[in-house]
């Protein structure tokens, strides 16, 4: 059960000795009409210093943000900032208010809950992110974002848009990316996880699971799935999800998705994507600054039930193994 003090940084569990550990937030902008979209994402780590990026497609051009900045080592309440970019609970469990004040861009935005939160742990086989690395936990809600952003370079410098549009968000406390990988990587463009947001007029969807998740897990490993549904009646966990992607000649970069959903009552739903306005990639590290961790990309699309006919948009993140470059020097 996910309580109002889970939306703050959590310790990390006595047997975790010297490991790296942390909060991870995760809130996206999708908004075709003021032509925005964008990530926010926060690693308040145990180590002293967290990483604050703002990460966004404007007009159809990248503009992107990240600072490791000094952070206290002990669990807080915040506000979290680094001086441009800030994260505030509002009030738990129902709105959040996140702000930037770049040289390019800036925005003042607050995120109000939709639906209530999704805990991970009532999937059906429990949080199915405990498969890749312990996890203290990991809840999700649909939202609502309000707010204005202004384009302080550019061809519309000087614009002020307002911003009113679906939004999502995670908060995760773990151990991610605290284990050393090899001495040498395999080459290769290998799909590994998908996690859509679905954003719909009169309720949202969220699915985790592995793009080939069709290939049977290893022995004493049940295959990691997860995600829910969510409406004015409350959430509902997913019974099942698959993907299917479509990528560019380069193998990496996402052209289409397909979506397989089993809802609790044992509806089968499929979720197809339509225009694709952009996408930006995470800032996924451990203590090791110059080590790309996870390719972790997140493009923007439109997407339609293709039994109801609904439509709507949202994130289509998925990821590529093994990172390429692994060492960004």
């Amino acid at each position: 059960m996910v309580r109002p003090e889970d939306e703050y940084r959590h310790p990390a569990p006595p047997d975790a000795g010297s490991r790296l550990w942390g909060d991870t937030m995760w809130v996206s902008v999708v908004d075709p009409q003021a032509r925005v979209f964008g990530v926010n994402h926060f690693h308040l780590t145990n180590k002293g210093y967290g990483r604050f990026t703002a990460l966004y497609v404007i007009d159809g051009v990248q503009q992107l943000y990240g600072n490791k900045h000094p952070l206290r080592e002990r669990p807080d309440m915040g506000p979290w900032s680094d001086g441009r970019l800030s994260y505030a609970v509002v009030r738990p469990l129902e709105e959040i208010h996140i702000a930037f004040d770049g040289p390019r861009y800036a925005f003042d935005l607050r995120f109000r809950g939709r639906f209530p939160v999704f805990d991970y742990a009532d999937c059906p086989s429990g949080n199915p992110l405990s498969a890749f690395g312990r996890y203290g936990g990991h809840y999700e809600q649909a939202m609502e974002c309000r707010g204005v952003l202004e384009i302080r370079s550019g061809p519309a410098r000087g614009e002020v848009r307002e911003i009113r549009c679906f939004s999502h968000r995670d908060h995760s406390w773990s151990a991610r990316f605290s284990e050393e990988e090899g001495w040498e990587w395999p080459d290769g463009n290998r799909p590994a996880h998908f996690w859509p947001t679905i954003q719909l007029p009169e309720r949202q969807i969220n699915a985790f699971g592995l793009i080939r998740g069709d290939h049977p897990p290893p022995p004493g490993k049940k295959r990691p799935v997860g995600g829910w549904v969510g409406s004015a009646g409350g959430v509902a966990p997913l019974l099942d999800a698959r993907a299917t992607m479509l990528a560019a000649d380069d193998r990496r970069t996402a052209v289409a998705f397909r979506y397989t959903l089993t809802l609790a009552d044992g509806t089968v739903l499929h979720v197809r994507t339509g225009h694709k306005y952009g996408q930006v990639k995470l800032w996924c590290r451990g203590e090791e600054d110059l080590e790309n961790r996870l390719d972790c990309y997140e493009p923007f699309f439109d997407l339609e039930v293709e039994e109801t006919g609904e439509r709507g948009n949202g994130v289509c993140e998925y990821s590529i193994y093994p990172p390429q470059p692994r060492w960004l020097v």
